[in-house]
């Protein structure tokens, strides 16, 4: 019974007992100036100059932080919302640049190289049809070398006009 009344009495101690900023940095684990900007903020109470009532406070603290952890969700939110405008800002920049012509889409680009490449096959298999009929006959071999760059250059001068008449 003794023991029990002592306990009683140490409670009601403690609901009543003032610490000052130091200490209860100390029981919170944080710095002084972090209990008087809480203070400052009306999350602790403060009686008095650097009068702190310790288990009120104490809960008062608890209290904050749960809210704090609460409110960790919504810093996830803005967070992610920043993350989609940001990704949605992108979209419409390359929507955009697509509109100015300074990016086109990957399969207009596809089906354009594909001609082109198409047409350079072409173009460099008739070098092989075009120029037997104007070696026939010749030796030299520097003659011959003539006619064969002549057909290239004739080709790659064909090629280096080439416009697409297809349709994306």
């Amino acid at each position: 019974m003794k023991e029990e009344q002592e306990f009683i009495n140490d409670i009601q101690e403690l609901k009543t007992r003032m610490v000052n900023a130091q200490e209860l940095a100390n029981l919170l684990a944080c710095t002084t100036q972090y209990i008087y900007l809480l203070a400052k903020q009306g999350i602790l109470v403060k009686e008095g100059p650097s009068q702190f009532p310790l288990a009120e406070n104490i809960q008062k603290y608890l209290q904050y932080l749960l809210k704090s952890e609460k409110g960790s969700d919504k810093v996830l939110y803005w967070s992610e919302k920043a993350k989609h405008e940001r990704a949605l800002r992108q979209m419409s920049e390359l929507k955009l640049e697509q509109l100015d012509n300074k990016l086109h889409d990957a399969k207009a680009v596809e089906v354009v190289m594909n001609d082109m490449m198409s047409y350079f096959r072409k173009r460099t298999l008739a070098i092989a049809d075009e120029t037997p009929s104007k070696l026939v006959g010749i030796k030299n071999p520097a003659e011959i070398c003539d006619i064969l760059t002549d057909a290239v250059k004739e080709a790659l001068s064909d090629m280096s006009n080439y416009k697409f008449h297809g349709e994306v």
